[in-house]
C-alpha cells in the first residue's frame, strides 16, 4: 500500500478561514471613508468590498444596496456626535465651561472620525425620509444645546447672531475631517477647540436687510461659456447625476449635438467647471495680496475677498465641494494639489502675522476658516459677507478686527 504523502494538503496546512466577528463594522468603516472622500455617486460597492477585504456577495448579505450602506454610515456618524455631546454635563451656572466642553468633545469626535467625517458635507443631499430626519434631529439638538450655552455666556446676543456663531463653531470643529494635514490628535483638539471657543465673543456686524438684487450684467456670447455657466447652475441645483446632456442643451438653447461640439461628455463639463473654480480662487489670492501691504492686511484681504466670492457666486464652489468625486482620479489629484498650494499661501501669510504658530497649525486654522465660509454660504441662513468675514478673521487672527464700518468711522 502506498504511504500517504507527508506533505500537508491545502486544507491541512492552513487553519480554516474564519469570518471576522466585526465584519459589519469593517464594511461600515470602509464605506464611510469612501463616501467621505468621494461623495455618494462616485463610490462603487465592489470598491468598498475590496477595502473591507470581503467579496461583493458577502457585502450584500449585510446591506442590500449602496443607499442602505450610506444611510447607515451617516447614522453612525450622527450617533458619534450625539454620544460626544451627551457625555458633557449640563452646567447652567457655568455656560462658558459647558460650551468649551461641548466644543472639545465634538472636536475629539471629529478627530477620531477624521477619515470618515467628511460625510457631513453630502448627507443632506442624499439622505431620504426617516434617515434624513434621524440625522437632522441629532444635528438640531446639538446645535440648540451649543446655542443655549452661547446665549448663557452672552444673554444680550440676538437669536440670529447666536444661530450664526453656533453654526460657525460647528463648522470649525468639523473641519479636521476636510483635509489631511498631519498633527497629533492632542494638538488638533487643543488648537481647534480654542479656535471655536474664541468665536463665542466675536461681535458680528448687524444683520442688515438683504440688498436689492443687482443687475447681473452681460453674459459671454461664446457657446462654450454659456454651456459651462448653465451646467454649473444645474449641477448646483440638482446634482451632477440628476442633470442630463439634454437638460444642459435646453438651458443653453442648443440641440444636444451642440453640446458635444464643445465638450465630449458631461464629465468633461464638470472637469472644466472644477478648473474654472480652482483658477478663480487662485486669481482671487493674487488680487487680494496685491491690495495688502502687511501680513495682517493680507489675511484681512484674503478673507474678505473669499467671503465676497462665496456669497455672490457660490454655485461653482458648491459644485466643487460636492461633486469632486465625479472627476477621474488624475484630475482629482491635480485639483487637490492646487487646493493645497492655495492653502499653503494663506498659511504662509498667517505665520508671518502670527509667528507663534507652526506651519501645520496655520494650515489647520486656514482650513477651519475656509470651511466656515463655505458652510455658511451653503446654509439657509444667508449671512452677509461682512458677517462671515468677521467669523473667519477671528478664527485666523484670534482677536477682533475692525469692520469696514468701524474703519470708515475711524477715518472720519
Amino acid at each position: 500500500m502506498a504511504s500517504r504523502s507527508s506533505t500537508p494538503t491545502a486544507s491541512e496546512g492552513r487553519a480554516p478561514r474564519r469570518r471576522p466577528a466585526d465584519r459589519r463594522e469593517l464594511i461600515l468603516r470602509a464605506a464611510a471613508k469612501a463616501f467621505s472622500d468621494s461623495g455618494y455617486h462616485a463610490v462603487r460597492l465592489d470598491e468598498i468590498a475590496d477595502a473591507a477585504g470581503i467579496s461583493a456577495p458577502a457585502l450584500y448579505r449585510h446591506f442590500p444596496n449602496k443607499y442602505a450602506l450610506f444611510a447607515e454610515t451617516a447614522r453612525s456618524l450622527a450617533d458619534a456626535l450625539a454620544t460626544a455631546t451627551v457625555a458633557v454635563p449640563v452646567t447652567p451656572d457655568d455656560p462658558a465651561g459647558e460650551l468649551r466642553a461641548l466644543l472639545a468633545a465634538l472636536t475629539a469626535a471629529a478627530v477620531a472620525n477624521r477619515r470618515t467625517g467628511g460625510i457631513y458635507h453630502w448627507e443632506a443631499d442624499y439622505l431620504e425620509n426617516d434617515d434624513a430626519q434621524y440625522v437632522r434631529a441629532i444635528v438640531v439638538a446639538q446645535h440648540r444645546r451649543m446655542r443655549g450655552a452661547l446665549r448663557g455666556c452672552r444673554p444680550d446676543l440676538d437669536h440670529a447672531s447666536a444661530d450664526l456663531i453656533t453654526a460657525a463653531m460647528t463648522s470649525v470643529v468639523a473641519s479636521p475631517a476636510t483635509h489631511r494635514t498631519v498633527m497629533s490628535a492632542r494638538q488638533i483638539v487643543e488648537l481647534i477647540t480654542d479656535a471655536a471657543t474664541r468665536l463665542a465673543d466675536v461681535d458680528v456686524p448687524p444683520d442688515s436687510a438683504p440688498p436689492t438684487e443687482a443687475t447681473r450684467g452681460l453674459s459671454p456670447t461664446s457657446k462654450r461659456e454659456v454651456l459651462l455657466a448653465e451646467s454649473i447652475r444645474l449641477f448646483a441645483a440638482r446634482g451632477f447625476h440628476d442633470v442630463t446632456i439634454d437638460d444642459i442643451a435646453r438651458a443653453a438653447d442648443l440641440p444636444p449635438s451642440g453640446v458635444y461640439r464643445h465638450f465630449e461628455s458631461k464629465a468633461a463639463i464638470l472637469q472644466a467647471a472644477f478648473w474654472r473654480a480652482s483658477d478663480r480662487v487662485t486669481t482671487l489670492i493674487a488680487d487680494a495680496l496685491s491690495r495688502a501691504g502687511t501680513p495682517r492686511e493680507a489675511i484681512v484681504s484674503l478673507v474678505t475677498a473669499y467671503s465676497d466670492m462665496c456669497c455672490t457666486d457660490n454655485d461653482i464652489l458648491a459644485v466643487y465641494s460636492r461633486e469632486i468625486g465625479n472627476v477621474e482620479a488624475r484630475q482629482r489629484t491635480e485639483l487637490r494639489s492646487q487646493q493645497r498650494i492655495n492653502v499653503e499661501e494663506w498659511a504662509a501669510w498667517l505665520t508671518r502675522d502670527r509667528p507663534e504658530l507652526s506651519p501645520a497649525q496655520a494650515r489647520f486654522l486656514v482650513q477651519a476658516a475656509l470651511n466656515v465660509i463655505m458652510d455658511l454660504t451653503r446654509s439657509q441662513r444667508d449671512p452677509t459677507p461682512d458677517r462671515i468675514s468677521a467669523l473667519g478673521l477671528r478664527i485666523l487672527l484670534g482677536e477682533a478686527v475692525p469692520s469696514k464700518s468701524d474703519s470708515v468711522q475711524a477715518g472720519e
